[in-house]
C-alpha cells in the first residue's frame, strides 16, 4: 500500500498546489492527506494506484473545503497555483521560452474561476476520468464534462488575450 500510496505524491502536491495557491499550504495539505489515509479505516481493498489515486484526491478535496469553511473566520489564510511543465530543454533560447509559456499558462489558471480550475487541473496535469473527477467533487459526470468545456475555452480565450496583449505591447516599441 505504501509504495502505491508514493506514486500519487507529485499528483497530489500539483492538486494541492493548485487548490491552496501557496506551497507551504500546498505541503501541509499534502502531508494532511497522506497523515489522514494512512489512518484511516475505510481503505481501498485493492492497493492499486486506480483504486488508491482518486481516493486520495477525495481526501485532499475534503480536507480542503473544511478549511476553506473555516477559513470565513480566519482571513489570514491564503492560496497559489502551479502547473506542471515537462522538464526544460537545454538551450539557453528553449529555456527562456519554456519559463514564457510557463508563466503565461499559470496566470490564465489562475485567473479562471475555482470550479473551472480543478476540473481542468485534474483532467489535463492530472489525466484523470471523468468519472473519477466526478467521484473526487462529488458531482454528475456531465457536470464535470460541463465545467471542463467551460474551462478549456475560457482558458483559451485568456490565452488568446494574453498573447495579443503581448504583441500590441511589441508593437508599441
Amino acid at each position: 500500500m505504501s509504495e502505491v500510496l508514493l506514486a500519487c505524491h507529485a499528483p497530489l502536491y500539483r492538486y494541492a498546489r493548485s487548490l491552496c495557491r501557496d506551497l507551504a499550504a500546498a505541503e501541509d495539505l499534502v502531508q494532511e492527506t497522506f497523515r489522514r489515509a494512512l489512518a484511516a479505516k475505510g481503505k481501498p481493498r485493492e492497493a492499486t494506484l486506480e483504486n488508491v489515486r482518486p481516493w486520495m484526491f477525495t481526501i485532499m478535496r475534503h480536507i480542503w473545503q473544511n478549511d476553506l469553511r473555516h477559513r470565513v473566520n480566519d482571513p489570514l489564510r491564503s492560496s497559489a497555483t502551479a502547473i506542471l511543465v515537462p522538464p526544460e530543454p537545454e538551450t539557453p533560447e528553449g529555456v527562456l521560452t519554456r519559463k514564457m509559456i510557463r508563466s503565461e499558462v499559470q496566470h490564465a489558471l489562475e485567473a479562471l474561476p475555482e470550479a473551472y480550475r480543478e476540473v481542468v487541473m485534474l483532467r489535463e496535469i492530472e489525466s484523470m476520468t471523468y468519472t473519477e473527477i466526478a467521484a473526487i467533487i462529488q458531482c454528475p459526470v456531465g457536470t464535470v464534462m460541463s465545467r471542463l468545456a467551460r474551462g478549456r475555452a475560457l482558458l483559451r480565450e485568456l490565452l488568446v488575450n494574453l498573447d495579443a496583449g503581448a504583441k500590441t505591447r511589441e508593437v508599441a516599441r
